[in-house]
Parts: C-alpha cells; structure tokens; sequence
C-alpha cells in the first residue's frame, strides 16, 4: 500500500513538472513572438494581468515592452530588461541600418531574455523557488561577479543562455561566450572575472541537468 503511495506521489510530481514546463514554454514562446511582431511594427505594447499557474500556485502580472531607434548606436540591439514579482519591463534600442540582417541575432536575445526575466517572476511568486536575496553586493569591489554568481542570478542567467544555446543551435558554452562579448565592457577585470563566472555558471548547469530540473543543452 505505502509502495503503490510512493508510486503515486512520483508520477504526479513528474506530471506536474511536465505541466508547468508546457506552461512555461508556451508563455514564453507567445511573448517571444509578440515582442518580435511589435518590433517588426515599431510598436511599443503593454499586456496586464497575464497570469501563470504552477500547481497550486499562480503568479500574475504586466508585461510592458517598449522599442527606440537609435542610428548612432554602435551596435545592431541593445536591450534592458528588468522584472519584479508584479512586471517584466523590456526596453530594446535598434539602429535600424542594421536590421533586417540582425533579425535572427534579435529574435535569439529576446527568446533569452524573457526566459531569463521570467525566471525572476517565478522566483518571487513560487514557494519552491524563492531565494533570500544576498545583501551588500553593490558596495563591494568585486560588484559585477558577486552579482553574476548570486543565488537569484545563476538561474535566470543559466535559463537564458540555453534558451539562445537553443535557438542558435549551438552550444551552451558558445552561448556564453557570445553572451561575455556582448558584455565585456561591463567587466573591470574581464580577464580574471569571466572565466570565474562561467565555471560556476557551468557548474549550476550541469548539476541541473543532472537532476533533470533545466532544459536539454550541448
């Protein structure tokens, strides 16, 4: 009898997890797909109330994502995202001489940066994934590690770059490096400070999909 239990509870907790990662993957799918949409139009959009269930719980909350020409940027894209229990903000600067060549490159970023937004939604909304966030991080020297390799940071970073390894049909590993190039002005020692973000952003992956607990990546 306490067998047959057990054999239950398993099954229901995998078909859960199924569940929700359906659920996640086709939120983020539809989000991807109206930013690029509304990109093609330049056409800033703001969507509220979306809600999310996992199990037993469910978030809600407003998606709001805007676009700016800029034809002195350097660099094709540039996009700031942030999010909170209650929004994801998305703001993406285009220099539109260089698109529609950089399209793919842009649809890749987007699909990265909601997953990696999304992650910070459900950290806030979901029992199981909440962290308590780690405390003076600004203040010190060592401000852009210590924030990379935060509790909360890992896992959206880790998200987003296997939604781009994905995309791009490449590797996770390239996907970082990628990732660091777009990023390296961002780094006072980039030398010393990146190869030590990787490993343990490498090292949350592999753990992850050892337990199964993160998509499949190369």
């Amino acid at each position: 009898m306490r067998k047959n239990l057990i054999l239950e509870k398993i099954i229901y907790n995998i078909k859960k997890n199924l569940i929700n990662e359906r659920k996640s993957d086709e939120l983020s799918m539809k989000l991807s797909r109206m930013v690029i949409k509304q990109f093609k139009k330049d056409e800033d959009f703001e969507l509220y109330d979306l809600r999310f269930d996992r199990g037993d719980e469910y978030a809600v909350f407003d998606f709001k994502c805007y676009f700016l020409e800029d034809i002195d940027l350097d660099d094709p894209f540039s996009i700031h995202a942030e999010a909170d229990m209650e929004e994801i903000y998305i703001e993406i600067t285009f220099n539109p001489q260089h698109f529609p060549e950089s399209m793919s490159d842009l649809v890749a970023e987007v699909k990265e940066t909601i997953e990696h937004e999304l992650e910070h939604v459900e950290q806030q909304n979901f029992e199981d994934m909440e962290f308590e966030r780690e405390d003076d991080i600004e203040d010190d020297e060592e401000y852009n590690f210590k924030y990379l390799t935060s509790n909360i940071e890992i896992p959206a970073y880790v998200r987003g770059l296997i939604k781009r390894a994905n995309t791009k049909k490449i590797s996770l590993s390239d996907a970082m490096e990628e990732w660091f190039k777009e990023n390296k002005r961002n780094f006072k020692e980039s030398k010393k400070d990146w190869p030590r973000v990787k490993k343990v952003w490498m090292k949350y992956a592999s753990e992850m999909r050892g337990k199964e607990k993160i998509k499949k990546f190369n």
